[in-house]
């Protein structure tokens, strides 16, 4: 017989989420997108065609490409101020912000290359490729070890990786670079994002696990009073009947049977 009634059981019943820290890590996870692709492009190659999206860039670009200006001088355009109270200083412009549009310019170009390397690799309609995948990390960051071992991909993505970017624009902040703020910013939300995203992944698989539990170790909990220590801490939670061949019989609903065809 096969457990495939339990499932209902097992959600309905053993799910439990830590509401706040669930909104958080999606709220991170949904807004990861943008910031993702501000650092990716710099670091990795080889994306996925759907996870990459060139439109997506150009439009960070071209939304970055006006927001100095627009803090320092966008109050006056919305106001009766006269704009010449805020009088454009062109050195201090360029002295704060000179870095950002270098910044600009080289993911523009690390975005160029990942295009053409997303059209140069197999076709995903031929199932040679994962269409959303997040890239190949970056060689040096996979020598690096801890320990004496190599470090997990998981430690990369989530902290040495935005680490990278983080002590980068660190470094700029203090120069009273604008592009510092930036990186720091993104950094973090970058980090924040691949935690959601593992946090959904290890929960996905340990679901598969306790519902294989449950599976195994309903019937024998259900009929036979089996404690939860000799369960592997798997609990029943109801009224069950008295009579013990009642139990069973009811027991055979959790389950479906197999139909074998015979040729």
């Amino acid at each position: 017989m096969k457990p495939v009634k339990t499932s209902g059981y097992f959600k309905s019943l053993y799910k439990r989420t830590n509401v706040i820290k669930e909104t958080l890590l999606d709220l991170f996870f949904g807004i990861g997108s943008g910031p993702r692709l501000l650092l990716e492009v710099f670091i990795r190659r080889n994306f996925g065609e759907r996870y990459f999206s060139f439109s997506t860039a150009i439009f960070l670009l071209v939304i970055l490409a006006i927001v100095p200006a627009f803090s320092q001088y966008g109050f006056a355009i919305f106001s009766k101020v006269r704009m010449s109270y805020y009088q454009f200083n062109l050195f201090s412009f360029l002295f704060k912000n000179l870095t950002w549009y270098l910044f600009l310019g080289g993911f523009f170009y690390c975005c160029l290359e990942r295009r053409k390397e997303v059209k140069s690799l197999p076709s995903v309609f031929d199932m040679k490729r994962y269409s959303k995948s997040t890239g190949i990390i970056h060689a040096e960051f996979r020598k690096l070890k801890f320990g004496g071992q190599l470090v997990e991909t998981r430690t990369i993505e989530t902290l040495i990786e935005p680490a990278f970017f983080f002590v980068i624009g660190f470094v700029l902040w203090v120069l009273d670079q604008n592009v510092g703020n930036l990186l720091m910013i993104c950094s973090v939300i970058y980090s924040l994002s691949y935690k959601a995203a593992y946090h959904q992944g290890d929960n996905f698989i340990m679901d598969q696990i306790d519902e294989m539990i449950c599976g195994e170790e309903l019937s024998a909990v259900f009929v036979d009073n089996k404690k939860p220590e000799e369960a592997r801490g798997f609990s029943f939670y109801g009224h069950r009947p008295v009579n013990y061949q009642t139990r069973r019989r009811v027991a055979e609903t959790f389950f479906e049977k197999e139909i074998v065809e015979v040729l």
